[in-house]
């Protein structure tokens, strides 16, 4: 069985032919997999490919100008896949089909994978700004638990983020809490949204507190 295997990837050829080979090989093959896996999560868990969505404002970012858009994209998990896939595949191309020489082989690889990873940079941006027109209402996420993103300054000293899922999107807002610090990867509780879409969390493990104003309305025993 593992031979059949080798002798389909035509192994042999690939280990005559260079340590190089190899490598692009070895870098095509890891990458592809895992560009693989990403997609499947997106299609199959609606996980937005490792590049989570951002609020509102960064959308309106990416959308008001190209390089804003690009720039964020450029760096994602699925631009640094394309990158090593096509950086792998045309590299083990040129060593064995076309027969070129290492370096020939390397700037060529090196072209086409920066040509992938843009092109995917492009495709995500414009998977953002599509789904930028959709519309969700950010209130629907009080009451909900989520997990800090960035670490939250205490006494509402400053700001962190969250991530937490309203309208059924996965998306990171900015966090403030009235509370202790909450540490990255804690789970947090949102009480209230501000209507720049700042959201105030406080830690799962705090009771949700009663307001005064209810306490007051009450009928008198």
């Amino acid at each position: 069985m593992w031979q059949m295997v080798l002798d389909l990837i035509k192994w042999q050829l690939i280990t005559d032919t260079g340590v190089d080979a190899m490598v692009y090989f070895a870098i095509g093959g890891f990458a592809t997999t895992l560009f693989v896996l990403r997609l499947l999560l997106m299609l199959f868990v609606g996980d937005d490919g490792g590049d989570i969505d951002l609020t509102s404002a960064d959308i309106a970012d990416a959308t008001d100008g190209m390089e804003t858009g690009a720039a964020f994209n450029l760096f994602s998990l699925l631009s640094l896949l394309a990158f090593a896939m096509g950086f792998g595949w045309m590299g083990l191309a040129g060593r064995i089909t076309w027969e070129l020489n290492p370096t020939i082989s390397l700037f060529i690889a090196l072209a086409f994978g920066s040509i992938m990873m843009f092109g995917s940079a492009f495709a995500m941006m414009y998977i953002r700004r599509f789904e930028g027109t959709n519309v969700y209402d950010v209130k629907t996420g009080i009451g909900r638990t989520g997990r800090v993103y960035l670490t939250v300054p205490a006494n509402a000293s400053g700001q962190g983020q969250v991530e937490v899922t309203v309208s059924g999107r996965r998306k990171i807002f900015t966090a403030m809490t009235k509370g202790a610090e909450l540490s990255a990867f804690s789970n947090v509780r949102i009480t209230e949204v501000g209507d720049d879409e700042v959201m105030w969390i406080e830690s799962t493990e705090t009771q949700p507190s009663t307001t005064t104003t209810e306490a007051q309305d009450a009928p008198p025993a």
